[in-house]
């Protein structure tokens, strides 16, 4: 099994996502999609985060967009986080735009009934877990998507699209270390955040952290049955 890896940046790994395939023994491939091509064909991908904005008018967001929707409607599996997500909504015909609140930092995100039937979901909480998020912009969500995952104050939270397809608007990957090196390189969030709004982080890390890396390695394991069943059938 090959997994294709997009990170934008070296600062936003898959991290905790690629440990678990591997350990289930994918093979992971990153690629930078600003210097390096992407495959033509992939078992699975996961698409990562970064600054900036899936409207951004750049060449290699443009080509990243194409194949990305081009791997949607090959039903490629993927697994889009954050950025990714925006990425993988926008190519499925969605629009992206500001987030009605600035996400930075620890929030709770809740279930929908829809995802008590998932693969991915149905683990999750009913009332709620605290995920980490790191955004100011949100999605609509795509005519053929199906949500997954909500909060009042900024709805489309997770969305599966075909079988295998899965976007998240929040990060379940990353642990402390990840977290902090953000807290110290991300002016503009950290600005924006405060001190108050860093020493919070910084509280609620060990407390949240852990869960929901749990869930990321269920989520993960989940979702690799999943591309092998997709690989088994075509």
């Amino acid at each position: 099994m090959n997994v294709v890896i997009v990170e934008h940046l070296p600062q936003e790994p898959a991290a905790a996502i690629a440990e678990v395939l591997e350990q289930a023994g994918a093979r992971t491939r990153i690629i930078d999609p600003k210097h390096q091509q992407l495959p033509a064909c992939c078992d699975a991908a996961v698409i990562m985060g970064g600054p900036m904005s899936a409207n951004d008018d750049l060449p290699w967001l443009k080509r990243e967009l194409a194949w990305t929707a081009a791997q949607l409607e090959r039903g490629t599996p993927m697994f889009g986080v954050c950025l990714g997500a925006q990425i993988m909504a926008r190519a499925a015909g969605a629009c992206i735009g500001p987030s009605p609140v600035r996400e930075l930092g620890w929030y709770p995100v809740y279930p929908t009934a829809q995802a008590a039937s998932d693969p991915l979901f149905r683990d999750w909480p009913r009332d709620g877990m605290h995920v980490f998020q790191w955004h100011g912009e949100t999605f609509t969500l795509p005519e053929r998507a199906t949500l997954l995952a909500t909060h009042p104050e900024v709805p489309h939270q997770a969305f599966r699209l075909a079988p295998g397809q899965y976007g998240l608007q929040f990060h379940l990957e990353v642990e402390a270390r990840i977290i902090d090196l953000w807290l110290h390189e991300c002016e503009d969030e950290v600005a924006h955040l405060g001190i108050k709004g860093v020493r919070a982080i910084r509280r609620l890390t060990p407390a949240h952290a852990p869960c929901a890396l749990r869930m990321c390695h269920r989520m993960i394991r989940a979702w690799h049955r999943m591309i092998e069943e997709h690989i088994a059938t075509t």
